[in-house]
This record gives C-alpha cells, sequence and structure tokens, in this order.
C-alpha cells in the first residue's frame, strides 16, 4: 500500500478537525494554529479522519471500537436491558439525548414505552457505535 503526505490540523482532545495532502505554506499553516488547532504533517496509508483516527502523542492513531454486549435488542415492556463491555467515561444516548457518563463498565436500561429506539455510545478515542433496540408490548 502506497502513503500520502497529509497535513492534518486538530484541537486539544486529539480530535481530527480536517486534513489534505495539498501543498500547504506556512500562511495557510498559521491561520489554523491561530484558530487554535494544532498541525501535524504525517505520512499516512489511510486519510485521517475524525471518524476513525485521532492523534496520541503528536502521532496518528486508529480509534478504538466498542465491543457492547446486549441481553437483549427485543425486550418486553418493561424488562431490564443490561449492556456490559462498555469503557468507563462511555456517554449514552437514546435517541440522541444524551443519558449521562457511565461511571462503571455496565449499563442498565429499563424498556418503559413501546416502540424503537437507538442507545448511542460515544467517547473520546473510540469510534460512536449504535445499536436499534425494539421494546415489544407483549400481548397475553
Amino acid at each position: 500500500m502506497s502513503t500520502a503526505n497529509y497535513h492534518i490540523f486538530y484541537n486539544s482532545d486529539g480530535r481530527i478537525i480536517w486534513s489534505t495532502t495539498a501543498e500547504m505554506d506556512a500562511a495557510m499553516i498559521k491561520v489554523q494554529t491561530d484558530e487554535g488547532y494544532t498541525h501535524l504533517q504525517e505520512a499516512c496509508v489511510n486519510t485521517p479522519l475524525d471518524e476513525s483516527y485521532w492523534i496520541v502523542d503528536g502521532a496518528v492513531s486508529a480509534k478504538s471500537t466498542f465491543s457492547p454486549t446486549y441481553s437483549t435488542i427485543l425486550p418486553d415492556l418493561d424488562a431490564v436491558i443490561n449492556v456490559t463491555g462498555v469503557p468507563s467515561g462511555t456517554t449514552v444516548f437514546l435517541d440522541d439525548v444524551s443519558a449521562g457518563t457511565m461511571s462503571d463498565t455496565t449499563l442498565t436500561l429499563t424498556a418503559t414505552e413501546p416502540g424503537k429506539f437507538v442507545v448511542k455510545l460515544t467517547k473520546l478515542g473510540y469510534i460512536d457505535h449504535s445499536t436499534l433496540v425494539q421494546v415489544q408490548r407483549v400481548i397475553v
């Protein structure tokens, strides 16, 4: 695989704001550093985009992936859903509304309403992860 020389601009969290293989002169770089971004020039095989990469110790690094285990994604109404294997410090969103930040590695949800909702997990240094959960009303 061939590599390309990238100019990468990132913020203080290591999040890549943008990158390019275009020529950059000192004046162009200064405009971005004046905006508060740090500049890095690095040869990369893949385009260093924020979705998959971030900057760690001044170098491009691949983000980790979540590997959660759901007790069910088709719970009955009022059932408990346990999600394990989630790193502490992960922010949880339910249908894009923040449900807080995890302090341990297990998330417990109660299916209080029938219908579908998306559980989204985000954490710095990780690729965002989403799972569709469908709560079923049990007919007896």
